[in-house]
């Protein structure tokens, strides 16, 4: 009788995500330090990576089911809009920037791949995208905002 090889313990994306989640966040800024259009706005590497753990984070948190305050979630996407707003960003910038976040997400899923339980791997995916199209779907509402409020006071001034 052959002995059976004890199943190994197969992780989810959040577990990948947050076990990475350094790697990823210098890797983002790599990327993003390297991108022409980003580059054109002057900031620290602090200012640039200031939202992406918490954002990380509570992608993570909303993957594995974990409650999230919607209040929490609005008022830090807000303020990334706000301030990315006042930084010098344009709404394509800011999506270039989330579109960079998601392509070192995906490529750290294709690297840890075969230590991933595949059954929850769409799932996952989906919330950990959903999380981070929201972040940008509330971030451009607020910048459009400020951007609108600034249109329509130089407007009264020019008028």
């Amino acid at each position: 009788m052959t002995k059976q090889q004890p199943r190994q313990q197969l992780d989810r994306v959040p577990d990948v995500i947050k076990r990475n989640k350094d790697l990823l966040i210098s890797q983002w800024l790599q990327r993003v330090n390297a991108n022409p259009e980003l580059i054109t706005v002057s900031l620290s590497n602090a200012e640039r990576r200031d939202h992406v753990p918490d954002l990380l984070n509570e992608a993570i948190a909303h993957a594995c089911g974990d409650p999230i305050s919607e209040e929490e979630r609005l008022k830090a996407a807000e303020h990334h809009g706000t301030l990315r707003y006042h930084q010098g960003y344009s709404v394509a910038m800011l999506i270039l920037e989330a579109q960079l976040l998601q392509d070192v997400i995906a490529e750290c899923i294709r690297d840890h791949v075969f230590a991933i339980d595949l059954s929850h791997l769409i799932p996952d995916i989906a919330k950990i995208a959903d999380t981070i199209s929201a972040e940008l779907r509330e971030s451009s509402r607020t910048f459009m905002k400020h951007y609108e409020w600034d249109m329509s006071r130089l407007g009264r001034r020019t008028g």
